[in-house]
């Protein structure tokens, strides 16, 4: 893994937050953070798809072979290393939440995950799923995933900025308080 790749997928991952921060252009997210669209569609859409692909290379980072390429795979893969990812929280400042995208995962599916899947396979039937409570959970995923893979590929990721999702793992926030590390690396030096 390359400085480069992981630059690659954060550049990525800032489009996608520049989609949802225009967004707030048409909704005010607190209190309608149900409110489904197209536009949300797309960002869950985009997010999750993303995911994928930095799952599988987290997955062949952790293992140093190709990953069976299901999400049920990875997930095993993933919280084998790293079960405390569910324990990850970032704060979304448009919306005024502070959120763990992975909570729940050690012992079910999650929810926005389900409705990337069903909209993606079924939007007639399951349009409502594209809010933008299930987009900001897919982004704000992608974006710990993004910083787990750094970690684990010894990428120095800590002054990437992202201006709709923050979290206390960037020294971007060293204003609020001292950097912490990802929940599964508090132990670790280095």
């Amino acid at each position: 893994m390359t400085t480069q790749t992981i630059n690659e997928i954060w550049n990525y991952y800032l489009t996608l937050e520049g989609d949802i921060t225009n967004t707030s252009r048409f909704i005010e997210p607190s209190g309608q953070e149900n409110v489904h669209s197209f536009e949300f569609a797309k960002i869950l859409i985009l997010a999750c798809t993303e995911l994928e692909s930095v799952f599988k290379l987290l997955c062949l980072e952790i293992t140093g072979k190709q990953p069976e390429g299901t999400i049920g795979k990875y997930k095993e893969t993933i919280l084998a290393r790293y079960p405390r990812i569910v324990d990850a929280v970032v704060s979304v400042k448009r919306w005024g939440r502070t959120i763990a995208p992975f909570q729940g995962w050690d012992i079910g599916k999650l929810s926005w995950w389900n409705a990337y899947q069903e909209v993606k396979h079924n939007r007639g039937e399951y349009f409502s799923g594209a809010s933008y409570s299930n987009a900001v959970y897919a982004l704000s995923a992608l974006y710990i995933s993004i910083l787990y893979l750094a970690r684990t590929a010894n990428v120095d990721f800590a002054d990437y900025t992202s201006n709709y999702i923050e979290s206390d793992y960037s020294k971007t926030r060293i204003i609020y308080g001292a950097t912490k590390k990802l929940p599964d690396f508090e132990n670790i030096t280095t």
